[in-house]
């Protein structure tokens, strides 16, 4: 089962895009509440990125899924999980993701 490489960059493309907006755009206008080390800032700046990821794995999914050929696209979905247990474990330590990703963008050597 062989999909040409310009429909599975499509595919990519098309689910980066919602992606991008979320993790680059929407968290650029809330980064000063994000940074902050209030529970709340650390659940909605995990819920931004899981929510990114798992619907980037979605529309990865739905792209695929559309040709008949294919078969066991599921598997597309199977990281939401990995993601959902990655979400409860950061919550559980109380790990903001943003909070990490600013550290090691700008405070990384």
């Amino acid at each position: 089962q062989k999909v040409e490489w310009l429909y599975a960059f499509d595919i990519h493309c098309n689910a980066f895009f919602p992606l991008f907006i979320v993790l680059y755009v929407v968290q650029y206008f809330v980064l000063m509440f994000l940074l902050t080390d209030h529970a709340v800032a650390t659940l909605l700046s995990n819920t931004l990125y899981g929510g990114a990821l798992s619907y980037y794995c979605y529309i990865t999914f739905l792209g695929f899924d559309i040709l008949p050929f294919l078969q066991h696209t599921v598997v597309f979905l199977y990281p939401i999980a990995l993601v959902g247990v990655g979400f409860v474990l950061l919550m559980l330590f109380r790990i903001n993701i943003t909070h990490v990703s600013v550290e090691r963008y700008y405070y990384s050597w």
